[in-house]
């Protein structure tokens, strides 16, 4: 693994099971293994390694979409995903880098090319399993996937982790039943 490699992971590790307060570069350069001259070799400023951690973790959210849901028909798709969101948690990545594009403007569009891979892997995935996809659908989904993250990362229970699978599978059942009525693979 490279050095930029490795600087990389250790900031989205860092991130994901730390925060957005332990982003500086003596933490992130420890983490990696590497020393303080080396990160700011790669990245001289706080702005950079922030962008290109915002970078690497959205590319693990659409990576991890695609690879986890793969497989299986309509039916296991609500099972899949309700599986995949608790796990897939760079919740806590996101609202972390949410709360830093407050002082990095440039992480800004990080985000906003997370927001539209992620609405195009949803629609990917629903339209391969036969679910009638429109971007107001993809929006709603996303926003409910998002929301039933974040508070599934808030309390971290059993009883949290079933409303996420409840939630998932509600929202593919409704948004299946808004097309008339049919199922998945009758909407086409």
């Amino acid at each position: 693994m490279s050095i930029r490699s490795r600087i990389l992971a250790a900031g989205v590790e860092l991130l994901r099971t730390q925060g957005i307060a332990t982003l500086t570069q003596p933490r992130i350069a420890k983490a990696a293994g590497v020393s303080q001259s080396h990160l700011t070799y790669y990245f001289p400023t706080r702005s950079r390694l922030l962008l290109a951690i915002a970078e690497a973790a959205v590319e693990q959210v659409v990576d991890g979409l695609g690879v986890a849901v793969a497989g299986g028909g309509p039916d296991d798709l609500a099972q899949q995903l309700g599986d995949l969101l608790p796990r897939l948690a760079p919740v806590r990545v996101l609202l972390g880098l949410i709360v830093a594009a407050d002082s990095e403007p440039e992480l800004r569009d990080a985000l906003s090319g997370l927001v539209e891979r992620v609405r195009a892997r949803f629609g990917e995935l629903l339209g391969a399993r036969g679910f009638p996809v429109t971007p107001d659908r993809l929006l709603v989904l996303h926003g409910a996937f998002v929301g039933l993250a974040a508070m599934n990362l808030a309390r971290q229970s059993d009883a949290s982790l079933d409303e996420v699978h409840r939630g998932v599978a509600e929202m593919l059942r409704l948004i299946a039943a808004n097309d008339g009525g049919r199922g998945p693979d009758e909407s086409r």
